[in-house]
């Protein structure tokens, strides 16, 4: 072993501790803050959404994960790291995709980027639980999943209540489980609304109404795959994270989006975590540990990224730095390509003093653009179907509309794709020719990566 690989290795090792020791404080401090309030950033400002204290917390959060390096190899000869887009139950494309893929989970790690139920109906979300749990695969928890954890957590919450378990036994018998496919269920909203007053007016039903939180619908998809699924599909629900972050990689995953940094600040703003270099003990601090500590910031010094509805949800920002889970604003991925862009890495670092906080400037196409101090980091993310495969240079959006009957995509990783300048490493099968439904992009620092896919 090299002289430069063992120094490589030492660094990696002593980022690593770093950041495992940070993301404990940071878990600690946001799971004591969601006890007690929701923070969302909608409507052109920043409100405070507190919870109905007459009910138990039904959203049951789990912020974070941290995946080591035995979870997210990138060095293994053999090791591929495959992340699935939105299944929406969709168990027949994961299985056609997974075949394709030849995946063998003896050598590869298997991800998923959220909403694996609901959409495509019961029976094959109750399908596609059965695996994932089964074979305890990790990945991030989506929208619909959220939905599906917090109408479980209620009916678990109702049996536990005098008479609770006889009035949903009577409610489910009298409305079996609907297993049809149901992809906008706001079609027959007038009708849904003659049918809920009809419930409601039933004696044996109206004491029980003030019980259902305002706004949550009965006998609808997420309320029937709450019911259908095993204690073990949720318990797996429950186990996935906000966010999963993957330090030897440099990478997140999460469902809907994350940002960069603050919309609501300037980009050299000093509160913004890749406006300055992070401060440390040493004098001379290597670059795995800025780059690790760096990362970590991004989750803990942005406001919107510590809020679990933004991760779920938001897919532009407005204007005014608001965040948007419609099409209104820019798209969150062009803002975070912006930012990962501008940052210098560690040659910035080594030409700049320790204690700088300014960002340098650099010349592009004759305009003068603010180079920030700070390392790239891929994101890889679900939840907007209505863009499509989405392959950005810092960003991958992977739900390609399986669920509307277009296709199932993958992120496909090996040891080449976590490949750094100059390295001399033979690319093998990530350099395999393109084709229409496997191209190749440039992922990280100077890897390649490969989507492939399936038709749904």
């Amino acid at each position: 072993m090299t002289t430069s690989t063992q120094d490589t290795q030492r660094s990696l090792v002593a980022g690593s501790v770093i950041t495992f020791f940070l993301l404990f404080v940071f878990i600690t401090g946001v799971s004591d803050e969601l006890k007690h309030r929701r923070t969302t950033f909608l409507d052109g400002k920043q409100t405070n959404r507190t919870f109905d204290t007459s009910f138990p917390d039904f959203s049951q959060y789990n912020f974070l994960r941290t995946l080591s390096t035995e979870e997210f190899p990138i060095h293994g000869k053999h090791d591929r790291i495959i992340t699935v887009g939105d299944i929406h139950g969709r168990n027949d494309s994961l299985s056609a995709l997974l075949d394709k893929l030849s995946y063998d989970p003896r050598s590869d790690t298997l991800i998923h980027v959220g909403d694996i139920v609901t959409k495509g109906g019961v029976s094959g979300s109750v399908a596609v639980l059965s695996f994932l749990s089964s074979n305890n695969i990790t990945g991030v928890r989506g929208n619909n999943d959220q939905d599906v954890i917090e109408w479980r957590a209620w009916r678990n919450w109702i049996r536990s209540l005098p008479g609770g378990r006889e009035w949903l036994d009577k409610i489910d018998r009298e409305h079996p489980v609907d297993d049809d496919e149901d992809e906008d269920e706001d079609d027959d909203d007038d009708d849904d609304d003659e049918l809920r007053v009809a419930f409601w007016s039933e004696p044996s039903n109206k004491d029980w109404e003030d019980k259902v939180p305002k706004g949550w619908k009965l006998f609808q998809r997420h309320y029937n795959v709450a019911r259908a699924m095993s204690q073990e599909h949720y318990d797996y629900l429950r186990s996935l994270p906000i966010v999963m972050h993957a330090p030897a990689g440099h990478t997140y995953f999460v469902h809907a989006g994350m940002l960069a940094a603050d919309p609501k600040r300037e980009l050299e703003h000093p509160k913004q975590p890749l406006s300055h270099w992070p401060a440390t003990r040493s004098s001379k601090p290597k670059g795995a540990v800025l780059r690790s500590l760096q990362e970590v910031a991004l989750l803990e010094d942005v406001p919107q990224n510590k809020d679990p509805w933004v991760l779920m949800n938001m897919r532009s920002v407005t204007d005014d730095g608001s965040i948007s889970k419609g099409k209104k604003g820019t798209p969150w991925p062009e803002l975070w390509n912006d930012v990962m862009d501008r940052c210098g890495g560690i040659t910035d670092y080594k030409l700049s003093s320790t204690t700088s906080q300014l960002a340098m400037s650099t010349r592009e196409g004759g305009v003068k653009q603010s180079r920030l101090p700070c390392f790239p980091s891929m994101i890889v993310y679900g939840h907007i179907a209505a863009r499509g495969l989405d392959v950005k240079r810092w960003s991958v959006g992977l739900d390609s509309g399986c669920v509307y009957h277009r296709r199932l995509s993958a992120l496909v990783l090996d040891k080449a794709s976590f490949l750094v300048p100059h390295e001399g490493v033979q690319l093998e099968d990530a350099m395999r020719a393109d084709d229409e439904h496997s191209p190749s992009l440039q992922y990280g620092d100077d890897g390649r990566a490969r989507i492939v896919s399936v038709e749904c």
